[in-house]
């Protein structure tokens, strides 16, 4: 719930989340929880990682396994 609501009033990217969702037909709030440390469980988290550091929210993506 917390993390909801700083999505809601604190993120200054949401624009770009709302993108990024459209695009990959998700929610933007999950691709906001991507974007802070949520472990892709998917091939489209996979991507939308990829998508997120092209738009230089991110750093970079660890692909582990």
């Amino acid at each position: 719930m917390l993390g909801f609501l700083r999505y809601m009033f604190f993120s200054g990217n949401k624009a770009v989340y709302r993108s990024i969702a459209r695009e990959f037909q998700t929610s933007s709030f999950r691709v906001y929880r991507l974007a802070h440390g949520k472990r892709a469980k998917t091939n489209k988290d996979y991507q939308i990682l990829k998508h997120l550091q092209k738009q230089e929210i991110i750093e970079g993506v660890l692909q582990v396994g």
